[in-house]
């Protein structure tokens, strides 16, 4: 057991959890993955969190990061072994700065995204994040979260004007990157480092980023649509309402009846049968969204590419999207992935994947979420018991997709949820050695004793 007296004096009671105390909502993921913590710190200031990096690089204790433990790969968790702590950042949350004149927000890693928003929606301002959940600053970063507003706003990388990490290095270490500006080119970009890579390289304590004006007018509807004409009904939607387009959610008909089950009060508000559902938003500007909205769904309907539609309130619409996930997260055992293809190619790949299965696996039924207007798709394989138990073919399945997803349509294994244990197979499948080379020399120079996540090397 590693020695806790420094920590417990750094961090006080409030900042140190022990064994003994309640830990299982850091060791506990929302789709079910968990693991075993020595024990849980928590500094509340830049200070105190680099202090706790210095000792356990000294001690060569590893460290987990975690934000608000939203993340679905596992990431955020510490192994079994009950020898890693959680680094906690929920209680960093010192600055709050608002700039309304520059539309940035200066903020500490601990905020988390529902707060943030709600004091920014008075200045008519918001954080232009949609995942149903509400992750932190810290987590948002160090994941790059995309969500289901990315076509219109883009992912968290996008927002990111400036940064403050600590790393590491036994030297105490904080790299300034903050300056809130949208115009800075003074050679390597190295917030960038920071941004997508799980924490592996050190430990965001705030954030600039860029605010987004809260639209005018919003307006929502289900459409039930053809598999073949999704594509068509995307682009004729763009074409009507342009930058107004604020998401395109594709739900299979498979991931619709889970609704079923454990949801009907919310089927009144899609249209019914066998089609595919696109959930479609329009974010204006101005008063014009209900009348954009109408627009697209006329042309449309003109090209016959409409069975039907619901239009309705935008928070009821999206109550119905948010419940699916909340079912699939939940379902055992399943294999969940998380992929992306250009849009042109992802009719095709998801052909050639249910032709695949259906070949391998006849009694699979694939479940299916999409980001569709971004090329995104949550692909959930409820598994038979029989392939369940054998984890080399439930290995095997995985890297079947991951295979015509990466190899046959220039896609990725990985869409926004990151690389994590779930992933890390994948990364030394996929991503090309002399990237991983490079990423392990960063790796080296910010964490030369792997004091936060190693990066996925040869077993």
């Amino acid at each position: 057991m590693t020695e806790l007296a420094e920590p417990r004096a750094l961090l006080g009671p409030a900042g140190l959890l022990e064994p003994g105390t309640e830990l299982s909502r850091y060791e506990q993921a929302p789709n079910l993955l968990t693991g075993t913590a020595a024990f849980v710190a928590r500094p509340a200031t830049e200070g105190e969190l680099t202090a706790l990096l210095d000792w356990a690089h000294r001690e060569r204790v590893r460290l987990i990061p975690q934000g608000a433990n939203s993340g679905l790969v596992g990431g955020a968790l510490p192994d079994d072994s009950g020898t890693q702590g959680v680094l906690s950042g929920e209680r960093l949350r010192e600055r709050f700065e608002l700039d309304t004149a520059s539309r940035t927000l200066t903020v500490s890693a601990g905020w988390q995204l529902d707060e943030i928003n709600e004091r920014l929606a008075p200045h008519g301002l918001q954080l232009p994040v949609e995942v149903g959940s509400s992750p932190s600053v810290g987590g948002m970063l160090s994941t790059n979260t995309a969500g289901s507003h990315l076509i219109k706003y883009g992912d968290v990388r996008h927002r990111v004007l400036g940064l403050r990490a600590a790393v590491p290095d036994g030297a105490g270490t904080v790299l300034d990157l903050s300056r809130p500006l949208r115009k800075r080119n003074e050679g390597l970009d190295l917030k960038q480092a920071f941004i997508g890579t799980g924490g592996t390289l050190g430990v965001l304590t705030e954030a600039s980023l860029e605010l987004a004006p809260l639209p005018r007018s919003r307006a929502t509807a289900w459409l039930a649509v053809p598999e073949s004409g999704l594509l068509d009904v995307l682009t004729t939607f763009e074409r009507h309402c342009a930058d107004s387009l604020a998401a395109f959610e594709v739900v299979s008909p498979a991931a619709a009846a889970l609704l079923t089950e454990r949801h009907e009060h919310l089927l009144n508000r899609i249209p019914r049968g066998e089609h595919f559902l696109v959930l479609a938003e329009i974010a204006a500007d101005d008063e014009r969204a209900e009348d954009k909205l109408t627009e697209a769904l006329e042309a449309a309907a003109g090209q016959d590419l409409l069975h039907d539609a619901r239009i309705g309130a935008p928070q009821r619409m999206w109550e119905v999207r948010h419940a699916i996930p909340e079912i699939t997260e939940r379902m055992h055992p399943v294999l969940s992935l998380d992929l992306a293809t250009p849009r042109s190619a992802i009719t095709r790949f998801r052909a050639e994947v249910h032709t695949r299965l259906a070949e391998t696996c006849p009694d699979i039924r694939p479940i299916e979420l999409g980001h569709y207007g971004d090329g995104g798709i949550h692909l959930i394989l409820p598994l038979p018991q029989r392939i369940a138990a054998d984890r080399d073919r439930v290995d095997e399945l995985r890297m079947l997709v991951y295979d015509i997803a990466v190899h046959r349509y220039a896609g990725s294994f990985s869409a926004e949820h990151g690389i994590g244990p779930k992933n890390h197979d994948a990364y030394l499948r996929y991503v090309p050695e002399a990237v991983r080379a490079t990423a392990a020399l960063l790796k080296q120079h910010f964490d030369p004793h792997t004091v936060l996540a190693p990066l996925p090397r040869e077993r």
